[in-house]
C-alpha cells in the first residue's frame, strides 16, 4: 500500500518539479527567454487569451475542423475497414492501395489537397479526413482479421447473410479495437490540424501558434501548445468515460483495491451522499445558457466556472436536504430504490446529512454572491428563490414534492431558471428568446422526476406522499411521461421554427430512439424493479439530449465564425 501511495505521489510531483525547474532555469538565464517560453508567462498569456475570447475563438474553429474531418475520415475508414475484413475481394482491391498510402508523411498530403481543391475550409476538412482514413481503415481491417473465424462460421450456419455478418459479428467483435484506434486517431488529428492551418487559414489554434512562432512570441506559442495539449487530454478522458457505455461487452482490467484511509473513506461517503449521478441536472442547463450567450457574443470563463460550481453546490444541498426530510417523514427506507442511502446504510446520521445540505447551500450562496457582485441583483433574486425551492421541496408540512408540485418546481428551477441565470451571468440581460430556448431542458428534467414518481407510485401512496403520479393514477401518469419527453422535442422544434434556436440543434434527434424505447417501456411496466431502469435511462436521455442541444449552439457559433457569418 505504501509503495502504491508513493507512486501516486511521484505521478503528481514529477511534472510539477519539471515545471518549477524549467521556470527557475529561465529566470536564472540558463535558458534564453527569447527562445524558450517561461511557464509562468505562458500561463499568464493563456489566461489573458481566455479572458479576451481569442483562445476560445481559435480553439473552437479548430475543433470544428477536427470534428468534421475526423467524422468523415473515421466513417470511411471504419466502414471500408470492416468491408475489407469480411470480403476477400475488397481486401484484394483496397488493402494494397491503403498500405502504399499509409507510410506517406501526412503533412505532405495537406499541401497536395490544398492545391487540388483550393485554400478553403472544405479542403482543410478533406485534408484531415484523407490523412486519418488510411490509419483507421487498416487498423479496423486488422481488428476484423483477429476475430475467431468460428464466429463467422456459426453466423453462416444459422443462415446469416453477409450484411447480417457485418452487423452482428464483425462490428461488435471489432469495436474494442476500433474505439482504441479512433482514440489514437482523434489525438493524431490535433497534430494534423497544426499542419492544415498553415495553408491559408486565418483563424485556428494551429494558425495562432504559427503566427506566434514567426514573430518569436515564445510565450504565446507556448500558450497555444498548452491549449492543444489540454484539449487532447480532455478528448482522451471523454472517450475513456463513454467507452464502457458504447461497448459494455469489452473486457475490463481488474484493479486491486488498496486499503482505504479514514480520510478517503470520509470523502467517498460524503461524495456519495450528495448523489453525484444527479449533477448533470444542474450542469446541463448552465452549459446551455452559457452556449446561448457565447453564440450571441458573450463569454466570461471565470463567471462560467462560478455559475457551474454554484449550480452543482445547490443541487448537492437539495439532494441531502431531500434525503433528510424523506427519511424523517418515512418516504424513504432501507427498501427504497434509487435513494442516496447514506442514512439508511448507517454511514451518516440524519443530522449530519441535514447540516451537510446546509453547508452545500452555503457554498453555493457564497459563489452566488461573488457573481452578484459582478452582475447585479437579478442573479440574487434567482438564487434566493432557487434555495427556497430546493429546501422546501421536501421540508415543511406542505412540501412541494408532497403536494403534487414536484414536476412543476423542477421544470421551472432546473430548466428555465438555471438556463436564464447562466445566460444572464454572461450577457447581463435576458429576454423571451432565452426562455423559449430553455423549455426543452425543462421538459426533459421534469421527465426524470416523473420517472422517479412513476416507479415509486405505490410506495408514495402508502405513506401519503401526493405526487402527480399518485394523483393522476397509473394510466394518466404514463401519459404525463409521454408529454414531458415528447414536449422536449416539440419545444425545440417550435424554438427552431421561431428562429430562436439554430437548425444545428436538430442533432438532438439522435436521442429519439432512446426516447421511444423508454415510452414503450413505461407503457408496459408497473413494477418498481422494472421501472427503475427507466429512471436511470431517462437521466441518460436528459444528459445526451442536453449535451447535443448545447453542442448544436456551439457548432452554430463556430461555423458562423469559420465562414464569417
Amino acid at each position: 500500500m505504501r509503495l502504491a501511495q508513493s507512486r501516486r505521489w511521484l505521478t503528481l510531483i514529477s511534472p510539477i518539479l519539471l515545471i518549477v525547474a524549467w521556470e527557475l532555469a529561465v529566470q536564472a538565464g540558463i535558458l534564453n527567454r527569447r527562445f524558450v517560453p517561461q511557464p509562468s508567462q505562458v500561463l499568464a498569456t493563456l489566461a489573458s487569451m481566455a479572458q479576451s475570447g481569442e483562445l476560445w475563438t481559435n480553439l473552437g474553429v479548430s475543433m470544428v475542423r477536427i470534428a468534421l474531418g475526423f467524422l468523415l475520415g473515421a466513417a470511411l475508414g471504419v466502414v471500408l475497414g470492416l468491408i475489407i475484413g469480411i470480403s476477400p475481394t475488397a481486401s484484394a482491391v483496397l488493402r494494397p492501395i491503403m498500405s502504399l498510402v499509409n507510410p506517406i508523411p501526412k503533412i505532405l498530403l495537406i499541401p497536395f489537397v490544398a492545391l487540388a481543391f483550393g485554400y478553403n475550409e472544405q479542403a482543410r476538412v478533406l485534408a484531415l479526413a484523407i490523412s486519418l482514413m488510411p490509419i483507421i481503415l487498416l487498423d479496423t481491417a486488422a481488428a476484423v482479421d483477429r476475430i475467431d473465424p468460428r464466429y463467422f462460421e456459426v453466423a453462416r450456419g444459422y443462415g446469416a447473410s453477409r450484411w447480417d455478418t457485418f452487423w452482428t459479428v464483425a462490428l461488435p467483435a471489432a469495436m474494442p479495437s476500433i474505439v482504441n484506434t479512433l482514440r489514437l486517431g482523434l489525438a493524431y488529428s490535433l497534430t494534423l490540424i497544426v499542419g492544415v492551418e498553415l495553408f491559408g487559414a486565418q483563424t485556428g489554434i494551429g494558425q495562432l501558434a504559427w503566427r506566434a512562432g514567426d514573430v518569436f512570441a515564445v510565450n504565446r506559442l507556448g500558450a497555444g501548445i498548452v491549449a492543444i495539449a489540454i484539449t487532447g487530454w480532455l478528448l482522451t478522458v471523454g472517450i475513456d468515460l463513454i467507452t464502457p457505455g458504447l461497448i459494455p461487452w469489452s473486457p475490463r482490467p481488474v484493479e486491486r483495491r488498496a486499503e482505504e484511509s479514514p480520510l478517503a473513506r470520509a470523502v467517498r461517503i460524503w461524495w456519495r451522499a450528495t448523489r453525484p449521478f444527479s449533477f448533470t441536472a444542474a450542469t446541463i442547463p448552465v452549459l446551455l445558457g452559457t452556449a446561448i450567450a457565447a453564440y450571441q457574443g458573450h463569454f466570461n470563463i471565470g463567471l462560467f466556472v462560478l455559475a457551474l460550481v454554484g449550480s452543482v453546490a445547490f443541487q448537492a444541498g437539495t439532494n441531502m436536504i431531500n434525503d433528510y426530510y424523506d427519511f424523517t417523514k418515512g418516504a424513504d427506507n432501507e427498501r427504497s430504490l434509487g435513494i442516496g442511502g447514506a442514512i439508511q446504510r448507517g454511514e451518516l446520521t440524519p443530522r449530519q446529512v441535514f447540516w451537510g445540505g446546509i453547508a452545500a447551500f452555503a457554498l453555493g450562496s457564497v459563489l452566488g454572491l461573488i457573481i452578484v457582485s459582478q452582475t447585479g441583483p437579478f442573479i440574487l433574486v434567482l438564487g434566493m428563490f432557487s434555495v427556497l425551492a430546493g429546501f422546501f421541496y421536501t421540508a415543511g408540512p406542505a412540501a412541494l414534492a408532497y403536494v403534487g408540485l414536484g414536476e412543476i418546481t423542477v421544470f421551472i428551477f432546473m430548466g428555465p431558471v438555471i438556463v436564464i441565470g447562466a445566460y444572464y451571468v454572461q450577457a447581463m440581460h435576458a429576454g423571451w428568446d432565452t426562455l423559449i430556448a430553455s423549455l426543452p431542458i425543462g421538459f426533459m428534467v421534469a421527465a426524470i422526476l416523473h420517472a422517479n414518481n412513476l416507479r415509486d407510485l405505490e410506495a408514495d401512496r402508502a405513506v401519503g406522499k401526493r405526487t402527480l403520479a399518485t394523483l393522476l393514477g397509473r394510466g394518466r401518469a404514463n401519459i404525463e411521461y409521454y408529454i414531458l419527453v415528447g414536449g422536449a422535442y416539440g419545444a425545440l422544434l417550435v424554438s427552431i421554427l421561431l428562429g430562436v434556436s439554430p437548425w444545428y440543434t436538430l442533432i438532438t434527434g439522435l436521442t429519439l430512439p432512446l426516447a421511444l424505447a423508454l415510452t414503450r417501456r413505461v407503457s408496459v411496466s408497473t413494477d418498481p424493479p422494472e421501472l427503475n431502469p427507466v429512471l436511470r435511462k431517462t437521466a441518460q436521455l436528459h444528459t445526451r439530449f442536453g449535451l447535443l442541444l448545447t453542442a448544436g449552439w456551439v457548432l452554430a457559433l463556430f461555423l458562423n465564425q469559420l465562414f464569417g457569418r
